[in-house]
This record gives structure tokens, sequence and C-alpha cells, in this order.
């Protein structure tokens, strides 16, 4: 690291007046890692990993995530432990399920993400997404609490201090926000992190995974040593299931300040692809032979393919090879010698073929709005996938021509995240982020007879106060790539108008988002399944807002004015709707 680096990101002494603890939590599709700091009055905090965890012999900053359930949803193996030998044959002779990729299922529904044909792991019966994300949180905690206990000789002392005002700051793919934020605090409460109370709700933070490891990068000293604002950088994540890519710019350097200079993509791409590929190869391979059934090849690819052969190639040598048996199994028709699986150069390339363009497009789409003139620019590889030869390789042979150059952090590159998350927290670099997707609501608009499209859709006029209105139609308050300031609110004004004062009191407005390019869906019944996607709603029950029309309309009616503002403050989307009573103002969240 260089000494320009660490006098830009040197924390300031924590000024708070008792000891509090920030716990950073990385729960990946495939491996999951957890860092923390101890906030000591008066003392710098230094993020630290938690790198021993129950049932391994060898201690490791990343575990599996993985659940084995038995019949009865008792877990009988959790992370660390589920690669054991042992518990992997209890599993198969006891026929435990198997809890994988767990995580997606907490995407959200209102991003158009291609799942590439990858099989996400069933959920067991009767235990939802929420909960399960629950089980392995409350995991990590236990197994983080253990390792403070041990690690710090005032361990004991320390958690009874913290433990009722411990912050978490959850990792999430870029663009997993709103509702997926939502169903992560959820976990959090069920897995016992805090309680459901609205301000132990408050102590659990997000930052995507493409901000934290911009912030992990930069601990790591990636800047140049005369790092000035103006500089600008993409963060490549490459991780189990996802590649999240961003960029962002230098706006000043003391103290350090960042702004994100496009939206942020999510592809699902990562390293479970390669192992997709790398299944369906061993299948045409060994077909018809001794080999050729299910579980055999699976293993093949957990066992051996995923840790070794994936690992090792670069792409340098003419082919891999794979264990498939002990030194005296040997078949020169399937390319077996010595117990080793011949794989070709070819072949094998072909297995990273998918997670490689889609690198290579996503990260193209960042440069565009971030390069001026073709300057040089810096991409920083980071997350697990990142440690692969070959997908380093054939990113910097692509964009090196183009003058990117390919760098990774000087640190554990599968712990990016999890430090980050920390450093988020107790840093809070990141001032100016762009809008992730189009944010609105809908509504009416006047009808104008003029306009084709209003013309064709007749159906859908409705009578109003003031005349003829059309719709609904999907309003947008803020618009995808919009720049967002932490302090700037987005607000558009409204109003509903009622017959019977008994159906005022009540009414729900929805806050919509659209996570495609433009331009934006105008007409909300024709795009809604497609396209639109409910992020909530909220009812109002305040008569306050009501006014009655009967002095200046033929009928009685009942009106509500109000507002929608929407909010970005840091990661997490703030809705509310205001309105005004007798000068008084009032606002609910949504």
């Amino acid at each position: 690291m260089t000494s320009a680096s660490i006098r830009l990101l040197r924390r300031q002494p924590y000024n708070g007046s008792q000891i509090g603890i920030v716990i950073g939590i990385d729960v990946g599709t495939t491996f999951s890692g957890v860092s923390y700091a101890v906030l000591r009055p008066g003392e710098v905090p230094e993020v630290q990993p938690v790198t021993r965890f129950s049932g391994q012999s060898v201690g490791a900053g990343k575990i599996p995530s993985i659940i084995y359930y038995d019949d009865d949803l008792t877990i009988k193996a959790i992370g660390a432990s589920t690669v054991i030998d042992s518990v992997v044959s209890d599993a198969d002779y006891y026929g435990w399920f198997k809890s994988q990729h767990f995580k997606m299922h907490l995407r959200p529904n209102t991003m158009h993400l291609q799942t590439n044909g990858l099989e996400i792991g069933e959920l067991p019966n009767g235990r939802s997404a929420e909960q399960v994300m629950g089980d392995f949180l409350r995991y990590l905690l236990a197994e983080t609490i253990n390792f403070i206990q041990t690690a710090h000789t005032d361990g004991d002392v320390v958690w009874r201090q913290v433990k009722d005002r411990a912050i978490f700051v959850l990792g999430h793919p870029n663009g997993w926000t709103g509702l997926s934020q939502q169903r992560y605090r959820q976990s959090a409460i069920l897995g016992g992190l805090i309680l459901g109370t609205a301000e132990d709700r408050n102590r659990v933070k997000f930052v995507t995974e493409g901000e934290a490891s911009a912030l992990a990068c930069l601990s790591g000293g990636l800047g140049p040593a005369n790092l000035e604002a103006g500089f600008k950088f993409v963060v490549a994540d490459a991780g189990g299931g996802t590649l999240d890519m961003c960029s962002y710019e230098v706006t000043r350097t003391s103290p350090l300040e960042l702004k994100e200079c496009a939206p942020a993509d999510c592809r699902f791409a990562g390293s479970v692809f390669v192992d997709k590929a790398g299944l369906e190869l061993l299948k045409r391979k060994l077909k018809n032979s001794k080999y050729d059934d299910e579980e055999t090849l699976k293993a093949f690819i957990t066992d051996e393919f995923e840790k070794k052969t994936k690992r090792e190639f670069d792409g340098d040598v003419n082919y891999g090879l794979m264990k498939v048996g002990d030194r005296r199994a040997k078949d020169d028709k399937l390319g077996i010698r010595g117990g080793f699986l011949r794989l070709d150069s070819d072949e094998l390339s072909e297995c990273f073929s998918l997670s490689v363009t889609e690198a290579l497009d996503s990260i193209r789409k960042q440069l565009t709005a971030t390069r001026r003139n073709n300057a040089k620019t810096s991409v920083w590889l980071v997350g697990g996938f990142a440690s692969s030869a070959y997908l380093l390789k054939r990113l910097d042979s692509c964009l090196g021509p183009e003058g990117v150059s390919i760098q990774r952090p000087d640190t554990n590159l599968a712990k990016a995240v999890a430090n980050g998350a920390v450093l988020h927290f107790l840093d809070h670099l990141v001032t100016s982020r762009v809008c992730p997707a189009s944010y609105g609501t809908t509504c009416l608009i006047p009808y104008n007879p003029l306009l084709p499209d209003h013309r064709e859709r007749s159906d859908l006029l409705q009578t109003g106060t003031e005349g003829a209105y059309i719709g609904p139609v999907f309003d947008c308050i803020v618009a995808k790539g919009t720049p967002i300031e932490e302090a700037k609110a987005f607000k558009e004004s409204y109003f509903k108008e009622f017959f019977l004062k008994s159906s005022a009191t009540q009414f729900a407005t929805e806050i919509l988002v659209y996570d495609g390019d433009l331009p934006l869906p105008r007409w909300y019944k024709e795009n809604k399944q497609a396209d639109l996607s409910e992020l909530c709603t909220e009812s109002s029950r305040n008569t306050s807002m009501l006014e009655f029309l009967s002095q200046r309309v033929p009928r009685a009616f009942w009106k509500a004015k109000f507002e929608i503002e929407l909010k970005f403050g840091t990661t997490e989307l703030e809705a509310k709707i205001k309105w005004e009573a007798n000068v008084c103002s009032f606002f609910v969240f949504l």
C-alpha cells in the first residue's frame, strides 16, 4: 500500500462516548465471509476479518453458503462444516436436504435478470427464503461472537457491552434495493441479529457489493500514489453467482470523497456458470462410461473441477487435468491416464466463455459512461472469481489494447465485500450515486383527443371534477441514471378524488420501479407484467388531507392533495407521502 493511500484513507479516532462494534456480512451465492471493527473511544478503528470458523481444520476467511436440513427442518450442518467428509457422507446416507444458492431467492422481481440456465437451489419445504437466510445469518453471528471472544483478550467483556447496539452492514448485489433489502432485514430479525422494533431495525445498514469492493480496493492501495480529483476507476466484483460492475470518480482527496459515474450493473455470470459448463463437458466426454451418472459427475465438479482444474487453468497450456480415480485408472478412448482425465484447452476455455463475454460487455458499458477521449482507465478485479488466472488474462488481453489496465488488490480477494462493508460505515466516502432504476407511481393524466395513443385507449377514460382523464400511466419521479446526492429529495404532487368520504378515509398509493432502458413505459396496464413492478404500497387513513368540493362542482366530492417524496439517503430508498392540513405538515413512510 502506498503511503499516499494510507494518508487519504486514514480514519480518525472513534469519537463515541461508549464502546461499539460494526459487523460487515457478505453472504455470497457460493461462499460467505464476515469482517468487523471494534469501536473504542479515542482509538482508530481497525477492520478485522473473521478467519476461523467451527469445523475448520485450517482457518479460512470464506466458508460455503450451504445448509443441510433433515426432514424436521433441523439444521444438521451449516457453513464450514458442510464440506467435512463425514458430514457429506452422512448427508447422502440420511438424505438431508442441501440448501444452496438460497441468496438468489431474495433477488428483486424488479430486475430483468437472466439466470443463463442456472438451476437455483430449491428451498426446503416449509422454509421461506427469509427463514433460510435468517438461519445462515444466525450462524455467522454466532461464529463472529466466538471469534471475537477468543481473538481479543477482553472479547467477552467487549461483546457483553456492545451486543445490544451492534451495527450490521449487509452487502448485496448491485441493484438489489427496495424489496430485497426489506427481505434481508427481515432475515436479520429472524436470525436474531436485531429485534423487530423500529429502533433496532435501524441497526441494519446496506451497501452494494460494488461499492464495498471499491472501498476495499482503495484501502488495499490500488489508487495511484498521486491520487487527484477526477481520477476514475471501474470495480469488477466477480463472485460465485453474479458479476457486479460499478464505476466511480474521485471528487475530493482530503478528505477522500467519491461519486458514482453510472448505474451499477449486475449479471448472472459468476464462477458457478463455469462449473455448470464443466458439468455439461463431462457429460459429453464420459457418456456411456462407468462414470456416466449424475451423482458421480457432480462429485467430480465439486471435488476436483471447482477446487483444482478450474483454478489452475490459465489458458497457456494445451490441456488441463482432472482427477477421476486412482493412479491405476486408464482409458485411452476417454483420455484417462494415471487416474486423470485430460481436458483440452479449447474445452476449458469454452467453460469460461459466458463469464468472460458478460464481464467484457458489462465493463465496456461502465467505461462508456466513465471514460473521456479514451483516457487510460483502471479496472479493479475483486471477488472470489477474481483469483482465476484465466479470467484475468482474458480481460487483460481484450481490454489492454483499448487502454484499460486490469488490476487486483493486494489483499484477500474473497473478503473484499465484507471488509468494504465495514469501511462503508466507518468512512462514508461515497457522497453521490446514480439512480439504479426508474421510480414512480401511477396516475391519471388529462385526456387529449388530438393524441392518437389517447384515442386508441378510450376504454381508459374517466371523469373528474376538472374534466376527462385517461390512465393509469406510469409517472416517473426519478429516472434511471439520475445523479442522486444523499440529502436530495425527489417529489411530485398528486391528488385523488372520492364521491364518499367513507371511501376517502383510506386509499393506497403504490411506488413502482422500472429497471429497463429508456424510453420509459407509459401505459401501466400494458406494461405491468413485463416491465413495471410494484416496490411497495402505503395506505393512508388520515382525513386531515381531505378537502370538501361540494361548493365547486355539481356533485359532492372529497379531494386529497399530497406529495410523494423519494430520497436515497445512502444505499436504501426512503419514500414518504406528505400533505398539509391547517398549515401543519404530515408524512408517512412507505
